[in-house]
């Protein structure tokens, strides 16, 4: 079994991580899980932000969602996590995966930072772009919203650590009431809500 340790804290990126450890079957020691654990010396270490989600497997340090979600699920090629490395399915896992992180998580991570004061100061906060991250945001979500009427789940038809992470921007689209509007993308996540070991917060 490899040794895994996760830096995480609850509904962060790092749910990404956790829901894929879980589906995984594998045990890991979880680290922090407090809101002090942010920008602290030992999650520098890792991360050098001082960001969640961090993690160190087998002893090498590994940040960003994606990259530590997919590297758990290559551990454990017998639970057909991922798309094998070198096919066109793994292609295609690269390709939604970095759709969810460049066309639609950066507008609703735009909009909590200007909208809340955990990260940066109000007095540095630009509230007049809000608007137009949602309007970002719902152009890319339609585009995804049109496959998904498709198609149950992204890669061959069948739950993979694609979803895991591509449903996690979703639902942060939805805690911003942006999803309603799209039936598919709101029938694929409560498909993914109701798997057992779902770590996305419910809303609304």
């Amino acid at each position: 079994m490899p040794s895994i340790k996760l830096f995480e804290l609850g509904p962060t990126r790092s749910a990404r991580c956790r829901w894929t450890l879980q589906e995984a079957g594998l045990e890991y020691e979880s680290i922090g899980n407090a809101p002090d654990i942010i920008g602290s010396e030992e999650l520098r270490k890792v991360h050098p932000l001082g960001k969640l989600p961090a993690a160190i497997i087998d002893g090498r340090p590994l940040f960003e969602s994606a990259a530590i979600a997919t590297a758990i699920a290559d551990l454990v090629p017998e639970q057909d996590l991922v798309a094998k490395p070198g096919t066109w399915s793994r292609a295609l896992h690269d390709q939604w995966v970095c759709f969810a992180l460049t066309e639609m998580e950066p507008w609703v991570w735009s909009t909590e930072l200007n909208s809340m004061d955990f990260s940066i100061p109000k007095s540095q906060q630009v509230p007049a772009i809000i608007e137009q991250n949602a309007m970002m945001f719902r152009r890319s979500a339609a585009a995804l919203d049109a496959v998904l009427g498709k198609t149950n789940y992204l890669i061959e038809g069948r739950f993979t650590v694609t979803d895991i992470i591509v449903g996690y921007t979703i639902n942060f689209g939805h805690e911003q009431g942006l999803v309603s509007e799209f039936s598919n993308l709101s029938a694929y996540l409560e498909r993914l809500l109701q798997r057992e070991h779902c770590t996305l917060v419910r809303f609304g």
